[in-house]
């Protein structure tokens, strides 16, 4: 490599660095872990990305000026997917950017970098640099859902609401568990997020291996999570349903509905707080 192109190569990324927040490589980590895929060919490594979610692949095409490709679908029904690659001086960037932040994925890229002597970055992370991976890795594994349920014993329908995050690897479900648990969970008696464990999919018979479910099944906990991590969050689909869930819960609130374990129609201090858009736990 020429002294010019050297100037070029480390100007490039330098205005890559200086463009984007550092903890834009926290959120793309926890995408990584999810969804992301870490290969080494011969001659150098390879990160590739796809997802329905065009914003997000795009988002990274256009950061290292790389195309973006449309996959071609396996049947009509198939949803849409986008794929974005970084190669060679792309990817040895890449890898050093997210390696501080990495989980599930960590061994394996340090191993890659080793084979082609990549000095890895070392970094201190943050409690606030975890939330953006875990905002990375929801929007690769997690899903919020708001379901109708019938109670028999009162004849009424309600709604059932959960944020899961679903993983074939225990390592990687054990600390979202344990993160969730530390920062919505300070002042619960019990756990707020449950680890369980399903045998070869049960809803996806045609993968082989185990999985496991880490579960917010409270409502109160499901709704404070939607409006810590709605702004961090870029996979619009589930943007929409944190908006549906923060709604349902203003709407409970002038309607004096119960909310989960909030009854708004007793608890005039908490239905005020609402009202003010000031709700807290």
């Amino acid at each position: 490599m020429t002294k010019t192109q050297l100037d070029l190569f480390e100007t490039k990324y330098d205005v890559i660095d200086q463009s984007v927040h550092p903890q834009f490589w926290a959120y793309h980590a926890g995408m990584a872990d999810g969804d992301g895929s870490f290969k080494r060919t011969k001659y150098s490594i390879v990160y590739a990305l796809s997802l329905i979610d065009k914003n997000i692949i795009k988002e990274l095409s256009d950061l290292y000026e790389v195309k973006l490709c449309k996959d071609k679908k396996k049947k009509p029904k198939h949803n849409q997917k986008y794929t974005v690659s970084l190669c060679g001086n792309n990817a040895k960037h890449f890898y050093k950017k997210v390696y501080p932040y990495l989980i599930e994925e960590r061994d394996k890229v340090k191993k890659q970098a080793k084979d082609i002597n990549l000095k890895l970055n070392k970094k201190q992370v943050c409690l606030s640099d975890k939330l953006v991976w875990l905002a990375g890795y929801f929007d690769a594994e997690g899903c919020a859902s708001m379901q109708t349920s019938y109670d028999k014993r009162v004849k009424k329908y309600y709604f059932k609401f959960r944020i899961r995050f679903t993983s074939t690897t225990l390592k990687v479900n054990r600390y979202v568990r344990r993160m969730l648990n530390t920062v919505f969970g300070k002042n619960s008696v019990k756990p707020i997020a449950t680890l369980i464990k399903k045998t070869k999919w049960e809803d996806r018979p045609y993968n082989e291996k185990d999985c496991w479910d880490v579960n917010i099944n409270q409502a109160s906990k499901v709704h404070l999570f939607s409006k810590v991590f709605l702004p961090a969050i870029k996979c619009k689909r589930k943007i929409e349903k944190f908006k549906r869930i923060i709604d349902y819960a203003k709407f409970c609130a002038h309607m004096r509905w119960t909310f989960g374990c909030w009854n708004f129609k007793t608890n005039h201090r908490m239905r005020n707080k609402w009202l003010a858009a000031d709700a807290v736990e």
